[in-house]
């Protein structure tokens, strides 16, 4: 997990639609009768976030952290999250890249982002202690879902999320208030179905003040999946800082064997 303190920038975005149709439907504004909100209640399993058709990103928020398993048995109450979104939920933990919609099983919910302004939190908290983490209160009241757009206000941080889709990019726009502690959260741990050992590898690279690169391998419904990514920003990085992560550090192959024989390429060598 990594962050930058730095606001967001805009993207435009376009939908289109080609083919042989009639001159009413030309006419006929048919997109103002999508409703993206219509199945993201209860076991629905839609997202109400921004794709644009046959999209291979739905960039979409995703309002709680339901781990796949607890106390080494599956936790029911994930199912209820195959899309990543419950409309009965008051909180959203961030806007993810990636989403199944109407499916029975899921997966995806890849890169996360949050913004949030004022003291850094790098851990998303708990729906029954929003403050806990960099998560954030929102209202319906505030929120608005279209075909290709979605927007909403995260109340804690008096920002306005504005999203929106091609075929292969995410566009965020992020509304700061006036403030000298914006951060923008980049989450590689976050997941839909997520359980320990579902992130095989991720990575990170920060190319310059306005590029950041990476990418994750999981191993949940698709075993062995990679995902790329690049994020280019509209305004520079002032400085940037991960969270320090537990584990050990790689040794290398001989690493396996407690130190009892060493590097397997020297004893190669005549």
């Amino acid at each position: 997990m990594i962050h930058k303190k730095t606001p967001r920038g805009a993207g435009c975005f376009l939908f289109a639609l080609s083919g042989i149709v009639s001159s009413t439907a030309q006419e006929d504004n048919l997109v103002q009768y999508v409703d993206p909100m219509i199945g993201t209640a209860k076991m629905g399993h839609t997202y109400p976030g921004a794709t644009a058709p046959f999209g291979s990103v739905q960039l979409s928020p995703d309002t709680d952290t339901i781990p796949y398993g607890v106390n080494g048995r599956y936790n029911p109450d994930v199912y209820k999250y195959c899309a990543g979104y419950q409309y009965a939920d008051s909180t959203i933990v961030g806007f993810s890249h990636t989403h199944f919609s109407g499916t029975g099983h899921s997966d995806l919910g890849d890169f996360l982002i949050m913004p949030t302004v004022g003291k850094l939190q790098l851990n998303p908290g708990t729906a029954a202690d929003p403050d806990s983490g960099y998560r954030s209160r929102f209202s319906h009241d505030a929120e608005d879902a279209e075909a290709g757009y979605y927007t909403v206000d995260l109340k804690d941080y008096g920002i306005q999320a504005e999203l929106t889709a091609t075929t292969r990019v995410g566009m965020h726009k992020y509304t700061f208030p006036e403030t000298d502690e914006a951060h923008i959260i980049l989450d590689l741990k976050h997941g839909i179905y997520n359980y320990d050992g579902k992130n095989v590898w991720t990575f990170v690279r920060v190319e310059n003040d306005t590029l950041v690169t990476g990418y994750r391998q999981t191993s949940g419904w698709a075993r062995t999946r990679k995902v790329y990514f690049a994020m280019s920003f509209s305004k520079p990085i002032e400085s940037y800082g991960q969270e320090k992560q537990p584990g050990k550090v790689y040794r290398g192959f001989w690493g396996r064997f407690g130190g009892r024989i060493s590097d397997p390429r020297r004893r190669l060598r005549p």
